[in-house]
Order: structure tokens, then sequence, then C-alpha cells
């Protein structure tokens, strides 16, 4: 599936995950290998439905790293993104379990979350980008996440359950590029 839709549309296609396996007995495992020449810049690991020990990551980072597939790292909570932003993924992705697919934003039903996430893993000094998800389905709670401090949303029900995915992909673009937009402006003013 990955390699059909890389080949089909000019944005990166990332894979939902990648396995550690080596060797010539992976059967029923997702390589990195396979994930490239499918056409994939990166991959999502970590996720709540798929956690990972941190030793698993740490073992698989330089790999994906090699391969130059980017990275994007799920967290549950403040504290887990900054274990995680050590291995300096590309993109750190704050996901409280509870919220995933639940239709409650996290940026409006915990925005302090993502608020906290953000100032905590920025003072790591990662300098990657910092997304946030759970419940993201409105335009409004992509604009929230961004006023939050988050550099982008990741979202997945929001778009498979709409009834028009090209629509509901730019409702959340939109408004991603509104929030960033405003967001800068705000920042700029307050410089001297």
């Amino acid at each position: 599936m990955v390699a059909l839709v890389a080949s089909r549309v000019a944005i990166p296609v990332f894979s939902q995950t990648v396995g550690s396996e080596k060797g010539d007995k992976t059967t029923g495992a997702f390589l990195p290998e396979a994930v490239k020449a499918a056409g994939a810049k990166g991959t999502l690991l970590n996720h709540s439905e798929s956690s990972r020990p941190l030793s698993e990551l740490k073992r698989l980072m330089p790999r994906l790293r090699g391969l130059s597939l980017a990275v994007c790292l799920c967290a549950g909570s403040p504290a887990q993104a900054m274990t995680l932003c050590r291995l300096e993924p590309d993109y750190i992705a704050v996901e409280p379990p509870g919220l995933i697919g639940s239709g409650m934003a996290v940026s409006k039903v915990k925005p302090e979350l993502v608020s906290r996430t953000v100032s905590k893993v920025r003072e790591t000094g990662y300098r990657g980008k910092i997304l946030c998800g759970a419940g993201i389905v409105s335009g409004e709670d992509v604009e929230s996440a961004v006023e939050l401090g988050a550099d982008g949303v990741l979202v997945s029900s929001s778009v498979v359950k709409a009834n028009d995915w090209p629509l509901k992909i730019e409702e959340l673009a939109h408004s991603l590029e509104r929030g960033t937009s405003r967001r800068l402006n705000t920042e700029e003013s307050t410089y001297p």
C-alpha cells in the first residue's frame, strides 16, 4: 500500500511503523529497507497502539537515519516526549492515548498538556518539529494546537471517518496555515 500511495502523490509518505528485525527470516515484518524501497520518506513509531521499548527505538534510529528515512516518534506525555526527543527524531508527536479517536481534541480538552510538552521539549534544545494529536477533528482544533505552540498535528480518524477525505484534509491544512501565520505574526509583534 505504501508504494501505491507514494507513487501517486507529490507529498512525503510515511509508513505507520517499521520493525527492527534483521536478516533473512523476517516473514510478517515491515522492514525499514522495504519502506524505503516502496518510496516512503519516513515512518511513525511508538504510537500508543504499537508502542516500542526505548531500547528498540535506540537501535532503530541509526538504521533509519542510514536510510535517510524521517522519523516521527509518538509520546503519551511530556515526560515521555522529553525522553524521546533525545533520540533526535525529525518529529515528536504528543498524543494522550485516552483521547485518540475520541473526537475530543487534546488542544481543547488538555491544552496545558500540549503547551507543557512544547515548552519542556524545546528546553532540551530539540530542533525538530513538535506535533500534537488525539481527537483533532476540525480546523478549529488545529488552530488551537498551533496557538499552543505545536508545529502541526497528527491525524487519522478525523480524515478516515470524514465523508469527503480531500475536503477534510483541505480544511485541516488551511487551518494549519492560518494558525501558523497568526502565531508568526504574534511572535514578530512581540520583538522590539
